[in-house]
C-alpha cells in the first residue's frame, strides 16, 4: 500500500494542476469584464486627473432635446453630471444644466446654464426636497456680475430677493445701473463663440465646459469669484441674524457656499482634459436620469409671474431714414398680481429683428429690465444690417431670456430707405442732355427720390467722365456742389458725366461742352450785293473763342437777349429810336468760318435792271441800316451804320 503513495501523490499534483490549467483558461463572464474594463478606466483617468474615475456618456443624443443626460464623471465618491441641447442632428450644442451628486445622492447641487445670454443660477436639493434658497447670476460681460440671493416659493413661483450684488472686475459696485452700457437695462456682451457640435462626443464636452464659464459660476481664476462667495457669505449672516425661523435657509446658503467652491474646484481640475479620458457609452438611468424633466420645470418656475407689455408711446416701428435714425421697441414689465411695473429684479428679454416669413436674424441682443420702472429698450439703426437696402420690412421677436424662446411674440416692422436723386440746384430736373458753357459753373443737389431735403456728405460726391478732351472741376459744399465743364479745343465736345455718391451711381448727364466765347467779334466793314435769296448784306467780320451766331431769328423777343444774333436795324424817315427788322431778314454764312469770314443778310428779292443798293432804297426809300453781331455770351461787336 505504501509503495502506491509516492504515485497517488503525483496524480493529485497533475490533477490539481490540471484543475488549475483549467480554470485558468476558463473566460470571464461579461460582468467580470466590464467590471475590470472599468477599473482599468478609472485607474487611467485618475492617472489625468486625480479623483477622477469612469466617465459614462448616453449611448444615444436624442435629436432637438432641450435637457438631456449626456455624461456622468465620477470624482472620488461622487458625481458630477452634465445636461445638454441637442441639435437636430443628434449633437450635443451645449451644456444647459450640471448636477453635483453628493452622497449617495442624498445631497444635489443643481446648475442650470443659459449660455446664450450669458445667465446662471443654482440651487440645492437635499434628501429629495427643493431648497427654496437659489443664486441668480448675469454675466453683464466679461467682467461685470449680477448676483441675486433668491428666497423663493416653488409652489407660487414667487420670490424674496434675501441680498444683491454687482460686481466690476470682482469688485462690487453700488447698483446694477452703475454699471449699464446703454438703455435702461443695458446691453449685455457676450465674449464665447457658441462650441461647434462634434460627433466626437468627448469633445463636444470638452467644448461645452468651456462655453458653460460663459454663462455658468465662475471658475477660481474668475476675477468675481471671490467677491461672488463673499456676497453669499453676506447672506449666510443675513439669516443668521433673522433668528432661528431661517435655520433650514441657513443650511441651504451653507450647502451651497461648500458645494459651489467644491464644483469650481472640479471644473478646475477637469477643464480640457475630458477628452482625454477613457469613456463608456451606455444607457444613462436612476435619479440623474429622473431629474431631466424636473430641471425643465424648475428652470419654468424660476421666472417671476410677470407680463412683458408693448410701450407703444416710447416706440417706432415704422422707420424712415430721412427722419429717423433708429427702430425702438419699449416694452414695461408688468407684475400680474400688482398690474403695476415689476422692479424687484432685472428680468432678462431677447430680441431678434427677423427677415419675414423666416428664422433667419438680422440682428439679434438682449437686455434686462430696469429696477427702477420696469422698462427695456431696443434700438437699432437698420442702416447698420449688412444689405440694409434690400428690405422693405423686419420683424420684431421677443421672449423672455428664460423661455429660450419657447414662447415668443412679434411686432412688424416697416423700413423705407433714402434713395438719393440729384437735382438742379434750384430743384428743377436734371435734364438727360445738358449744355455746358466752358468755364460755367452749374450747382446741384442731392434730394430724396420724394424731393424731401437730407442730409448729405458731399464729400462721397465723385463723377466719371468719359471724353478726356473735356475736363471737370468739382467743388463741393455743404448743401450742394458746383460743376464746371471746360474744354480747349476749338470745337465744341460731348460727353458722359457719370454722377456718383456713395460710389452708387445716381445718373448720367449727356452733355455738350461749348468753348470758350472769347471777345467781343469785330466787324471789319459791309458791302452790298443781289444774290439769288435777295438784297444781301455782306458783313466781313472777325471772331475769338467760339465766334459769331451766324444766324437771323423770328417773332418778337428781348433786345437784351440773343435773339436775332446776326442782327439788322433800321430807322424809318421821321423816327426817333432804331428798331429790331423783327421777321424782316434770314442770316448765313457766306464764307468763312464763325471765328472769321462773311455772314450774308438777306431781304426782299433784288428790282430788275437795279443793283442791290437801288433796289434797297426803292423798297425803303429815305431808310438808315445798321448791323451788329454777337457770340453766345452775348458780347456784341461795334455797330456798323450804312
Amino acid at each position: 500500500m505504501k509503495s502506491y503513495a509516492p504515485f497517488r501523490l503525483l496524480l493529485s499534483f497533475f490533477c490539481f494542476a490540471a484543475l488549475a490549467c483549467h480554470k485558468k483558461d476558463k473566460p470571464q463572464n461579461p460582468e467580470e469584464q466590464l467590471a475590470e474594463n472599468r477599473k482599468a478606466d478609472a485607474a487611467h483617468n485618475n492617472s489625468i486627473t486625480p479623483g477622477v474615475g469612469n466617465v459614462f456618456y448616453t449611448d444615444k443624443l436624442t435629436p432637438n432635446a432641450t435637457n438631456q443626460l449626456v455624461f456622468k464623471i465620477a470624482y472620488n465618491n461622487d458625481t458630477l453630471a452634465g445636461y445638454g441641447k441637442i441639435n437636430s442632428s443628434g449633437q450635443l450644442q451645449y451644456l444647459t444644466s450640471t448636477v453635483l451628486a453628493k452622497k449617495g445622492n442624498t445631497e444635489l447641487l443643481v446648475t442650470e446654464l443659459f449660455p446664450e445670454v450669458s445667465k446662471s443660477r443654482m440651487y440645492t436639493i437635499l434628501n429629495g426636497i427643493k431648497g427654496s434658497i437659489v443664486v441668480e447670476m448675469n454675466h453683464i460681460s466679461g467682467t461685470r456680475v449680477a448676483m441675486s440671493v433668491l428666497d423663493l416659493d416653488w409652489a407660487t413661483g414667487t420670490s424674496k430677493v434675501i441680498k444683491e450684488s454687482y460686481f466690476e472686475n470682482g469688485k462690487p459696485t453700488a447698483n446694477y445701473s452703475s454699471f449699464k452700457l446703454t438703455g435702461e437695462g443695458g446691453n449685455r456682451v457676450y465674449n464665447c463663440a457658441e462650441p461647434q457640435p462634434s460627433d466626437d462626443i468627448s469633445k463636444s464636452v470638452d467644448n461645452s465646459l468651456d462655453y458653460f464659464q460663459c454663462g455658468g459660476h465662475a471658475y477660481d481664476t474668475y476675477p468675481a469669484l471671490q467677491a461672488v462667495k463673499t456676497a453669499i457669505t453676506s447672506a449666510i449672516e443675513s439669516m443668521k441674524n433673522a433668528g432661528q425661523t431661517f435655520q433650514s435657509k441657513l443650511d441651504q446658503l451653507n450647502a451651497l457656499q461648500a458645494n459651489y467652491s467644491y464644483l469650481n474646484s472640479i471644473f478646475t481640475s477637469i477643464n480640457d482634459k475630458i477628452s482625454g479620458y477613457k469613456f463608456e457609452r451606455t444607457v444613462l438611468g436612476g435619479l440623474l436620469k429622473q431629474l431631466e424633466e424636473l430641471i425643465n420645470k424648475l428652470k419654468a418656475q424660476l421666472k417671476p409671474d410677470v407680463l412683458l407689455v408693448p410701450f407703444e408711446q416710447a416706440s417706432d416701428l415704422n422707420y424712415d431714414e430721412v427722419t429717423d435714425n433708429e427702430i425702438k421697441l419699449a416694452f414695461t414689465l408688468i407684475d400680474n398680481k400688482t398690474k403695476l411695473p415689476y422692479t424687484e429684479q432685472p428680468v432678462g428679454v431677447d430680441m431678434a429683428f427677423l427677415i419675414p416669413g423666416t428664422n433667419e436674424a438680422v440682428h439679434m441682443e438682449s437686455k434686462f429690465t430696469s429696477t427702477v420702472n420696469g422698462l427695456v429698450t431696443f434700438k437699432l439703426d437698420p442702416t447698420t444690417i449688412p444689405n440694409y437696402q434690400a428690405y422693405t420690412t423686419l420683424t420684431a421677436k421677443y421672449a423672455f431670456t428664460s423661455d429660450d424662446w419657447t414662447k415668443s411674440a412679434t411686432k412688424p416692422i416697416t423700413l423705407y430707405f433714402i434713395k438719393p436723386k440729384l437735382v438742379l440746384g434750384s430743384g428743377g430736373t436734371v435734364p438727360f442732355s445738358f449744355s455746358f458753357e466752358t468755364g460755367v459753373k452749374k450747382t446741384f443737389k442731392i434730394v430724396n427720390e420724394d424731393g424731401r431735403a437730407i442730409v448729405v456728405n458731399y464729400n462721397d460726391v465723385t463723377l466719371v467722365n468719359s471724353n478726356p478732351k473735356v475736363n471737370y472741376a468739382l467743388l463741393k459744399g455743404t448743401s450742394d456742389f458746383e460743376l464746371t465743364l471746360s474744354t480747349d479745343e476749338l470745337t465744341d465736345q460731348t460727353t458722359t458725366v457719370d454722377v456718383f455718391y456713395k460710389q452708387k451711381k445716381l445718373q448720367t448727364i449727356s452733355a455738350t461742352v461749348t468753348t470758350a466765347c472769347g471777345d467781343a467779334p469785330v466787324i471789319n466793314g459791309i458791302t452790298l450785293d443781289c444774290a439769288s435769296s435777295g438784297i444781301r448784306f455782306n458783313v466781313s467780320f472777325t471772331a475769338g473763342g467760339s465766334g459769331i451766331i451766324p444766324s437771323g431769328g423770328s417773332g418778337w423777343c428781348d433786345p437784351a437777349e440773343t435773339c436775332y444774333p446776326v442782327r439788322l436795324y433800321f430807322l424809318n424817315p421821321g423816327a426817333t429810336e432804331w428798331s429790331i427788322a423783327y421777321n424782316g431778314y434770314s442770316a448765313s454764312m457766306v464764307s468763312g468760318t464763325v471765328n472769321q469770314g462773311v455772314v450774308g443778310i438777306y431781304i426782299k428779292n433784288c428790282l430788275s435792271g437795279k443793283s442791290a443798293a437801288e433796289s434797297l432804297q426803292a423798297y425803303y426809300t429815305g431808310y438808315r441800316w445798321r448791323v451788329e453781331l454777337m457770340n453766345r455770351c452775348n458780347k456784341r461787336s461795334n455797330i456798323v451804320e450804312f
